[in-house]
């Protein structure tokens, strides 16, 4: 029976990995049929990458990070530098950076989370912030300043040059590879812990657990993923802009994550696809677009709070009550009396 469960199991997991990766394969060649453009697709696996890491935090732990661009430019701006003074070689401005910013979320982890709710989420805020205006001014020698980190030569990875389609396929490589670990998690105790955090933390600290053990560990790995999607935004663009520390690039994967589902893994993923392909094609028809966008995130919060997944469940869920009042109806309908 646990066998029989065992290989279910596996074969659902294998089922959705593949799907992933036919997406991601397929996804260059989708957009420009609906209006985008082959680029768009590495942004949106780059952002996909930071709102999954993002949503273990809040989505399975519970904690709302308005910090999380520290992460996410910082990274850049350690893979820049290291491009640009260092190696163009990829693979240590990735190593460079997750480190660092590996050493920087176990220092905010440890100032943060001992406070909940809003004031953890002004604290990291806080926090961003702070990187931001240090970037901006103090260490405009080494960050540009406002003209933000320029003069990346095109990075190399195996030999071969980070444009392109090759950027492309090195940026799905690690998506799926988060995709994979981040389903790990959740399905794993450690994620059972983590949700149960979010439920009532209260409680569980009581039977003796030590809940701040779990909750360090998942900022941590929520640090690592926006560590490497900042890290792979640099190899991409060749180009840090100071904005990328700024809280409005905080703002935005809290969007995304809502518009798309929290908790649901997948759910900030699409939302990352959706949001960034709104401001592509309504910035390019209407100069009203960042109103046509806000509007949007309200009408989720509003009408749908559990985003596009919950919606899709909703729809699957009236569909498969419909037929089977169908079926029962027509189980129960008279027969004819015969002559």
């Amino acid at each position: 029976m646990i066998s029989g469960f065992r290989t279910q199991s596996v074969g659902r997991e294998a089922a959705v990995m593949t799907a992933v990766g036919i997406v991601m394969v397929l996804l260059p060649f989708i957009l420009p049929l609906i209006g985008g453009y082959q680029e768009l697709a590495t942004r949106i696996l780059l952002w996909a990458i930071f709102a999954l890491g993002f949503d273990i935090l809040l989505g399975l732990t519970g904690f709302l990070s308005f910090g999380h661009a520290a992460f996410w430019g910082g990274s850049a701006y350690i893979a820049g530098f290291t491009l640009l003074h260092l190696t163009p070689n990829v693979i240590p401005a990735l190593v460079i950076s997750v480190t660092v910013v590996t050493l920087m979320s176990v220092l905010l982890g440890y100032l943060t989370l001992r406070r909940h709710g809003i004031y953890f989420a002004v604290l990291t805020l806080a926090f961003a912030e702070m990187f931001y205006y240090l970037a901006l001014a103090p260490l405009q020698t080494w960050t540009g300043g406002d003209n933000g980190l320029t003069g990346i030569p095109t990075p190399y990875f195996l030999g071969f040059e980070m444009q392109e389609e090759n950027v492309y396929a090195l940026v799905a490589v690690f998506a799926f590879i988060g995709v994979y670990i981040a389903r790990r998690i959740a399905r794993s105790p450690y994620g059972l812990m983590l949700r149960a955090i979010k439920s009532n933390e209260t409680r569980l600290t009581a039977s003796g657990v030590d809940v701040w053990r779990y909750k360090m560990m998942a900022f941590i790995i929520s640090g690592n993923f926006a560590a490497v999607a900042g890290a792979l935004t640099a190899i991409y663009e060749t180009y840090v802009p100071t904005e990328s520390l700024h809280w409005t690039t905080s703002g935005e994967v809290v969007m995304m994550a809502v518009i798309g589902g929290v908790g649901t893994l997948f759910g900030p993923m699409l939302g990352a696809a959706i949001v960034l392909f709104l401001e592509n094609v309504l910035s390019a028809t209407t100069e009203l677009w960042l109103l046509i966008q806000g509007l949007i995130f309200m009408a989720f919060v509003i009408f749908l709070p559990g985003g596009v997944m919950d919606g899709g469940r909703r729809l699957y869920r009236l569909a498969t009550r419909r037929r089977h009042d169908d079926k029962g109806k027509i189980a129960v309908r008279p027969q004819p009396h015969e002559s």
